[in-house]
């Protein structure tokens, strides 16, 4: 980024952060989500700073970037809770003819998926709608590495789910 981009992507950082946190807002109901999702957008705005310049409206392009970042943020976590819920309310009747023998409880299934720390923190994360800024502290860690933590979790499940019962999971 050139010296120019950089003073004035500060500028729009230091005039705009806040209002973009409550542009976030209206989206998320979360004000932890809300001011990852502004962060985001600024990430988003280093990576495409040819975009930002070119743009007659800044802000409004922002807005957008925050508005995209929302969407995202609420679909990946509709998509987790769909995933962790169907997983955590299987029946015989939903397993692949080859898993039901050794099936067990449904909670079995999943437990013997993830660790307990892992189920927990899913559960918190996904189930409850805890932020990931609450669930960081309650680990002791940044949000970054708490959403690393739940995406390797989600990706784990996924592994584990297709490797026991020979297909992708589907919701």
């Amino acid at each position: 980024m050139r010296t120019d981009q950089d003073a004035i992507l500060e500028k729009l950082y230091r005039s705009y952060f806040h209002a973009l946190e409550i542009h976030a807002y209206r989206y998320l109901g979360n004000w932890d989500d809300a001011h990852v999702a502004a962060q985001e957008a600024f990430h988003i705005a280093c990576e495409k700073i040819d975009a930002l310049m070119k743009s007659e409206n800044q802000i409004g392009w922002l807005k957008n970037t925050v508005r995209n970042v929302c969407r995202h943020m609420i679909r990946d976590r509709q998509r987790q809770k769909l995933l962790f819920l169907s997983l955590d309310d299987l029946t015989d009747a939903d397993l692949p003819p080859a898993a039901e023998e050794d099936a067990g409880q449904p909670t079995d299934v999943l437990e013997g998926m993830l660790s307990q720390s892992e189920l927990e923190l899913l559960r918190k994360i996904i189930v409850e709608g805890e932020s990931y800024a609450e669930a960081a502290r309650e680990l002791d860690c940044n949000i970054w590495t708490c959403r690393k933590r739940v995406q390797r979790a989600i990706s784990k499940l996924n592994k584990q789910y297709r490797d026991k019962f020979g297909e992708d999971f589907r919701l």
